[in-house]
């Protein structure tokens, strides 16, 4: 006979399958979900925990965060162009640069025994030719991304690219910041030099919680902003 986290963890499974909760969507707090199914909090943190483990939800200890697109909440985990795609923005990707590259300051800060990464350098545009966005990525390198290089990126996308190598960022941490552009910025982003943009430092993990990508994100305040909740309810 199953347990009750697990009859839980089966509904909330279902519900996520079917669309009953949408990408990005926030689950309902510990107290609410409790008082839904007519059990303990504690039986809640379990079924959570499963859906966790099983890569379904991300879980937060106080506090959730979500980037918004034009006051659409995205989740930028999913890949900038997935999670617009998902609530029918459509942008077009532009590369800067794709090489392995040697940065020992990075490797330090990372605290990583080598120094070679794969970068990527994007700017995303919207329909009109609007630049929205840069991303930096840097991924600690790995033997399988040499074939990579000579392939390019399937479907000009790097989260799909990583998923047909097998590996699947579990978790992370990110920081947000106010970042005045300087000339390299703001010519890639058609900009003024000095205009403030939404920074954000993203770290992910794999399922190993060897450091799978470091990206630094430069997103236009007009159309992004960051979304905080806390509490109970952010859980």
């Amino acid at each position: 006979m199953a347990a009750k986290y697990q009859k839980v963890a089966e509904l909330l499974t279902r519900g996520i399958q079917t669309g009953a909760f949408q990408p990005g969507e926030r689950l309902p707090g510990e107290i609410d979900l409790a008082r839904s199914f007519e059990v303990s909090r504690s039986t809640i943190r379990q079924a959570l925990s499963s859906l966790q483990n099983a890569g379904l939800i991300e879980t937060w200890t106080g506090a959730g965060s979500f980037v918004c697109y034009n006051g659409a909440r995205i989740d930028d985990g999913l890949g900038w162009s997935r999670a617009l795609a998902n609530h029918g923005v459509a942008v077009a990707a532009r590369i800067l640069r794709f090489e392995r590259l040697e940065d020992r300051e990075l490797a330090a800060a990372l605290d990583l025994d080598h120094a070679q990464f794969l970068a990527l350098d994007r700017v995303r545009s919207t329909n009109e030719g609007k630049p929205v966005s840069l991303e930096r990525s840097r991924l600690p390198w790995r033997k399988a991304f040499g074939a990579v290089l000579e392939s390019g990126l399937v479907d000009n996308s790097l989260n799909r690219t990583l998923e047909n190598l097998g590996l699947k960022p579990m978790g992370g941490s990110e920081a947000v910041a106010l970042l005045r552009l300087g000339e390299a910025e703001a010519e890639a982003l058609a900009q003024s030099v000095g205009e403030p943009f939404l920074s954000t430092t993203r770290i992910v993990h794999d399922r190993d919680g060897a450091i799978l990508e470091h990206v630094k994100s430069l997103l236009h305040p007009g159309h992004f902003t960051l979304s905080l909740s806390f509490g109970d309810a952010a859980r």
